[in-house]
């Protein structure tokens, strides 16, 4: 084993999306949902659904508040959405809380 080397399962959660240029470190976790920005520095936990961005990454948003304009223009897709990202969609940030 090289010195530094680090082993760790890394683990990205379905429909995450990993921005480009992005780092996400070993033993990471990036939870379904979830939008990592551009140029971020992921070392750690990332929570389903949020949006991340900075080195280190922080969270600076909620990607189902993204979606709602998108479910508001296409409401035939609701229950779709909500089966998969459950009732908390329909939450504003604070009451997800």
């Amino acid at each position: 084993e090289p010195p530094g080397f680090v082993r760790r399962p890394t683990v990205i959660g379905a429909y995450a999306f990993i921005g480009p240029h992005s780092v996400v470190m070993a033993g990471s976790r990036v939870g379904r949902g979830a939008l990592v920005k551009a140029y971020s520095y992921v070392d750690g936990e990332v929570p389903d659904f949020a949006v991340v961005a900075g080195q280190p990454a922080v969270v600076v948003g909620d990607t189902r508040d993204l979606d709602r304009a998108w479910l508001d223009a296409h409401p035939g897709q609701r229950a779709n959405y909500d089966a998969w990202a459950g009732p908390a969609a329909d939450a504003s940030p604070r009451e997800r809380r």
